[in-house]
């Protein structure tokens, strides 16, 4: 009988092959990441703020150009007492298991988005009354943009998460990204992450946008009820805007004067994220924080102004203006604060610096 050949083992790749190898998914990573803002956040979100001065300046939009019963308005379905916001719900997760070990008990997933579509249509019917509620305390915003939130809160859909952290296991999954991309090329509408969980922290909803914006090709801003981060403004839950335009068409027809053809009926059940999402994920990238940090500093640097870019905030809060200038703005509260990353990068080489060395 002959004797056995001496197994070989297996070759396995040197330290350097696997140094080089995890640098240049890092590189590739870093390449996604930061395309994905360049196309977003500097170029589509461009266009889509050269669109909003647009219809401030050349093609001003007046009041009364939707009756008090129209849909934007009320968030009823027509000829009916239904709300529109759960029909478009078109994905949400399981109710999170950690709320029964809290003080928290979120309310029916129905409710969540039903508040956040009736904060929204609020804005749309300060512009129904004639004459006009003069722009000031009492109607923020220019016409145009609060019909433009009609188009967001009526015809747009949601997506329905507990935390950031669940929303980013399934951002990163490419599928489930293909899936949301599918979505919005058929249907045409504005898309809008809502999060159950109201009590969240500041600094990683701003990270959390990052994320977004570094996983998709548009603009992602932060609406919620705790202190602000980046164009964030009040909203009754936690929400993401996905903000790829849609609602450019809908204005358009509405500016021409089409009031009912902008009526988008609701998503037919059932058509989309038929799969299984989620994967394990990482913590937030360096670039992400960075992006995080110059949008919020941009904004912390506008003083009083703040992240109302598109309304001068001196008009329409007087009272709090001058209480700013009377303090020299010391009680302006403003942005949260988000860290340094580049400074806290420099930090921690400095401590990782042997004694005497330069």
């Amino acid at each position: 009988m002959a004797a056995s050949e001496p197994s070989v083992p297996p070759v396995r790749p040197s330290a350097a092959r696997l140094e080089k190898a995890r640098k240049r998914d890092r590189v590739k990573e870093a390449f996604f990441l930061t395309q994905n803002v360049v196309r977003g956040n500097v170029l589509h979100n461009t266009g889509g703020a050269f669109h909003v001065m647009r219809l401030l300046s050349i093609h001003k939009m007046p009041a009364g150009l939707l009756a008090p019963e129209h849909p934007w308005v009320t968030g009823l379905l027509p000829n009916s007492e239904e709300p529109i916001w759960p029909r478009n719900l078109v994905f949400r997760t399981p109710v999170g298991t950690q709320w029964a070990k809290a003080d928290y008990v979120p309310e029916p997933d129905e409710a969540i988005v039903g508040k956040v579509g009736r904060f929204l249509a609020a804005m749309v019917r300060k512009s129904v009354a004639t004459p006009e509620i003069p722009h000031g305390p009492q109607r923020r915003m220019p016409h145009a943009i609060n019909y433009l939130h009609g188009a967001v809160h009526y015809n747009g859909l949601s997506l329905l998460f507990n935390t950031f952290a669940e929303a980013m296991q399934y951002l990163a999954d490419t599928r489930f990204r293909q899936e949301l991309r599918r979505l919005i090329r058929q249907e045409g509408r504005e898309v809008t992450l809502v999060f159950r969980e109201r009590n969240y922290d500041p600094q990683e909803f701003a990270y959390f946008s990052a994320f977004v914006m570094s996983h998709l090709p548009w603009f992602a801003n932060v609406n919620g009820a705790g202190r602000k981060v980046m164009w964030g403004n009040p909203s009754p839950y936690p929400a993401v805007n996905i903000i790829n335009g849609a609602w450019v068409a809908d204005i358009s027809r509405l500016r021409h004067g089409d009031a009912l053809g902008i009526v988008r009926p609701p998503v037919e059940a059932g058509c989309y994220f038929q799969g299984d999402y989620g994967v394990p994920t990482r913590d937030f990238h360096s670039l992400e924080r960075l992006h995080a940090y110059l949008i919020n500093q941009w904004v912390r640097r506008r003083g009083f102004r703040g992240g109302l870019y598109f309304v001068d905030r001196r008009r329409v809060e007087p009272e709090r203006y001058q209480q700013y200038l009377a303090s020299d703005g010391q009680q302006w509260t403003g942005n949260q604060p988000l860290p340094n990353p580049l400074r806290q990068r420099w930090l921690r080489w400095r401590a990782k610096r042997k004694p005497g060395q330069p």
